[in-house]
């Protein structure tokens, strides 16, 4: 198992909005393969959200990243996200994880 979690803070007058776009990329992942993707909101709610994507292993990631790019809908999704979490100003964090045990 490979994992890819990204954490950004949605301010919390875009929070239906973000979760709008959400549903789209999510069927968007999912159609190209990707296992699972996931969404989640900080307990305390202080704006903190994480993208818990889920892939056979790394080759099987990038498989999938290379469907995703294709998709003509993406480019345009990828904006909107943009304009929604302000990447300038909160910069996405991403990490990767192996699945050991």
């Amino acid at each position: 198992m490979f994992i890819v979690i990204y954490s950004y803070k949605v301010p919390k007058n875009k929070i239906k909005e973000y979760l709008d776009l959400q549903k789209e990329v999510r069927a968007i992942y999912l159609k190209h393969g990707c296992l699972s993707y996931e969404v989640f909101e900080k307990f305390q709610k202080d704006e903190e959200w994480l993208e818990i994507g889920k892939f056979e292993n790394k080759s099987h990631f990038k498989k999938v990243g290379a469907r995703v790019d294709k998709d003509p809908k993406i480019d345009e999704l990828f904006q909107r996200f943009c304009s929604i979490v302000d990447v300038k100003k909160n910069p996405v964090v991403t990490k990767k994880f192996v699945k050991r045990i």
